[in-house]
């Protein structure tokens, strides 16, 4: 059995890691780029300290860079930035290996095997027809606990302010074999005690895989099909008429002048027309899954849902509009991308340059915007757009929020525009957005700062759904109308 800790190597796997794709740094290299690292992440990240204190980040700074040593790997190094970028808190936030190394590892048989999903606080397989039974509950994974290995996987997941949700959640996706490598290091199997209702814990030997095969696992998990009915865009009215379900699963459908917005547009406005002409009197608006989008697509739907005048965000500012450290920038967008800055953030203010009104204009309510009851279904995927939308429709205080806690933030978030650098030594590729803004919305109770959108009913999809692939946050929602408690 393998002893391992967050974020270093599991017991006698440290030469296990390919040689030939794994760079060697040394201390040197790794300090100059740590330094190059914070002295971006320092002058061009605007929502730096949105959550946290200077004190607070110089200290994870000091404390990360500490550990570089010239027996720190490529993935402990890895680590150590990361740790910073993930206590700073903002969901668009990332970083990730040059593509040569990621496909270098990619085809080495070193990865976890199975797609899980993350169920009422537990890790539980979602691969038919494996040696391990489907909807068993994993108890551990090469000697740690089930609890612990959940946190030191779902760390990977960048999340807006203090949010925890996302982290787990994200568990289910197919990049959870990097999660686990990155947390544990290159593997040769797995050692999975695991239970099912009514037994004793049993442990199954699984080998290692490549990513080809795990994404071929993840291709037949169990709970595919219930996952694709949840994408896409669509609106139907129940057979009796007691409700309509409109569902946006993505706003990243085009800007205002491309066809599918057109597109887009029109299907709204033929929605809300006809919920008007039939006077349908409750409304289902499902954004689970929901991570943002294109502007204004967000705006836009939320204009068929208010009552009041209202604007994207009350305040929006860069640190620059001149691209600092440009030699390490990664993409050729450099002039276009200050022409944009120039013109779109041209009020100097205080050191920041805000977003002018011209950018930010005010919106108001559809002719046909909705007036029934409402009700807003949320999960730990939605975000950016998605949660600035969200964030919006909760605000008003007229929509029943049924699921989980957004991976978004309610108050504001640091989006609009992502850059990205590649440090020197490592070529890590250093991604995070620019713009720090505050949405247009009222200040609840309920909702404190660096937290997503809180829902007014917490509903988990049980365990006994997952089997059956049922929903259970919609049949709830449906449950709460029939019942005429909204």
């Amino acid at each position: 059995m393998l002893s391992c800790t967050l974020f270093l190597s599991c017991k006698g796997n440290i030469e296990k890691e390919p040689s030939e794709i794994i760079p060697q740094l040394t201390a040197a290299e790794m300090s100059e780029d740590f330094a190059v690292f914070q002295s971006i992440f320092e002058q061009a990240n605007a929502g730096l300290y949105k959550y946290r204190t200077k004190s607070e980040m110089d200290k994870v700074f000091n404390s990360q860079k500490e550990k570089i040593s010239d027996t720190t790997s490529y993935r402990e190094f890895y680590n150590i930035i990361w740790k910073v970028i993930d206590f700073s808190g903002s969901s668009h936030n990332s970083l990730s290996y040059p593509s040569f190394v990621d496909a270098g590892l990619s085809t080495k048989e070193i990865f976890f095997p199975l797609p899980l999903k993350y169920i009422e606080g537990k890790l539980i397989n979602n691969l038919p027809e494996a040696q391990i039974p489907i909807g068993a509950e994993i108890l551990k994974i090469n000697g740690i606990e089930s609890p612990e290995f959940a946190k030191i996987t779902s760390a990977y997941v960048s999340t807006d302010g203090y949010n925890t949700s996302g982290k787990y959640a994200n568990l289910d996706s197919d990049w959870l074999p990097f999660y686990v490598y990155l947390a544990v290091g290159p593997q040769d199997e797995f050692e999975i005690e695991y239970k099912t209702p009514g037994t004793d814990p049993i442990t199954e030997t699984l080998p290692a895989i490549n990513y080809d095969t795990f994404y071929s696992n993840y291709g037949n998990r169990h709970s595919k099909s219930f996952e694709e009915n949840m994408e896409g865009m669509s609106f139907n009215i129940s057979d009796d008429a007691e409700y309509a379900i409109l569902k946006v699963a993505t706003f990243r459908i085009g800007g205002p002048e491309s066809e599918i917005h057109k597109k887009y547009a029109n299907f709204l406005e033929s929605s809300f027309s006809e919920l008007k002409e039939k006077n349908i009197k409750n409304l289902i608006v499902d954004i689970r899954g929901n991570g943002g989008g294109d502007d204004p697509n967000d705006l836009l739907l939320y204009s068929y849902l208010t009552q009041r005048d209202f604007k994207e965000n009350t305040s929006a500012f860069t640190l620059f509009n001149k691209i600092p450290f440009s030699h390490y920038y990664a993409d050729d967008d450099i002039e276009q991308l200050e022409e944009e800055l120039k013109e779109e953030h041209s009020e100097l203010r205080d050191g920041r340059y805000y977003q002018s009104d011209l950018f930010n204009p005010v919106w108001h309510p559809k002719e046909n915007a909705y007036q029934g009851n409402l009700v807003l279904l949320i999960d730990p995927f939605v975000a950016s757009a998605g949660s600035l939308f969200g964030s919006m429709v909760k605000s008003d205080k007229k929509a029943v929020v049924i699921g989980e806690e957004t991976l978004g933030g309610y108050y504001g978030h640091t989006g609009h525009i992502a850059v990205s650098y590649i440090l020197p030594n490592s070529e890590f590729k250093l991604t995070f957005s620019i713009v720090d803004l505050e949405q247009d919305v009222r200040t609840l109770e309920d909702q404190k700062k660096g937290r997503g959108i809180k829902p007014d009913y917490t509903v988990h999809q049980s365990y006994k759904d997952f089997l059956n692939n049922r929903d259970t946050q919609l049949e709830f929602a449906k449950d709460l109308i029939q019942k005429k408690k909204i």
